[in-house]
């Protein structure tokens, strides 16, 4: 049990549960765990804390990525759309988006400009337009493993939507969707070149949520890492969200701490200091 920053109580303050992003945030700029970093998650575990992964990535880069160290058996996935149980190798939990709600955003975007490209998440596989094709065949998560060449209709379970315009990028592309679709969905951005759509309501704090109801887990003893617009919802669900110094101005604001660079592990030497004084 670590003592948090600023908690003036005789009393440490139960840290039961560390979630954290990955790229930017518990991942180095190579996008692995490095050796300070999985000793530390290795003692959180020793110390009774459980460590999961919350990540805009799909199970399909994201998985093989944690696995090897053997240090994070959950990972919340696809901004929250899906759970996925490592050490099983199991998705648990997909949260989609509603059938009706994904035919109604191809159609409402569509309509409103050609040069919207799509692609798409289901349990059929991925698939995306000919015009996303140049971000697909280099995106790890997508590469040149397309599943399903058609867009999804109400038989597919679609857990998230990716949308890039050519003329609106990151930021203004979400705040334009969020503004024009008219059905209750869930619009973020990572800081890549496109757009990411979720269920209503369907963000990592929700599926990090949905985990701590299974673990009796109360979300005042959590603390969240994380560095961009798609952590901003759990940064502020958490009992103590800690932005990087690398983070979105939009992470910063809702974080309780902010750390130093994921380059220099500070997520790793933020744990190490909390198990030094509080446990």
């Amino acid at each position: 049990m670590a003592r948090l920053p600023g908690d003036s109580s005789s009393a440490a303050r139960r840290i039961d549960l560390i979630a954290s992003d990955l790229d930017g945030t518990l991942f180095t700029p190579d996008h692995e765990l490095s050796l300070r970093t999985i000793a530390a998650i290795q003692a959180a575990g020793e110390a009774g804390i459980r460590v999961v992964a919350a990540t805009g990535r799909s199970t399909t880069s994201a998985v093989p990525r944690i696995r090897p160290a053997g240090v994070i058996e959950t990972v919340v996935c696809s901004n929250g759309s899906l759970i996925h149980d490592v050490v099983s190798d199991e998705t648990t939990h997909r949260l989609p988006i509603d059938p009706i709600h994904v035919d109604r955003v191809f159609a409402e975007l569509t309509a409103l400009d050609e040069r919207f490209a799509f692609c798409w998440e289901t349990d059929h596989g991925n698939g995306w337009d000919d015009s996303f094709e140049d971000i697909a065949f280099v995106h790890e998560d997508l590469g040149q493993r397309r599943g399903l060449r058609r867009r999804p209709t109400t038989e597919d379970v679609t857990t998230k939507i990716m949308v890039r315009h050519p003329d609106i990028v990151e930021e203004a592309l979400s705040a334009r969707l969020a503004a024009i679709l008219t059905d209750p969905v869930t619009v973020s951005t990572s800081g890549v070149q496109f757009v990411e759509i979720t269920g209503e309501g369907i963000d990592k704090s929700s599926g990090l949520e949905l985990l701590c109801r299974r673990w009796s887990i109360d979300p005042a003893h959590v603390v969240a890492f994380g560095d961009n617009h798609n952590d901003v919802a759990m940064l502020d669900w958490a009992g103590h969200g800690v932005a990087m110094g690398n983070a979105a101005p939009s992470a910063l604001d809702v974080a309780d701490e902010v750390i130093g660079l994921n380059a220099d592990d500070a997520v790793a030497v933020w744990i190490e200091r909390q198990l030094a004084g509080g446990c």
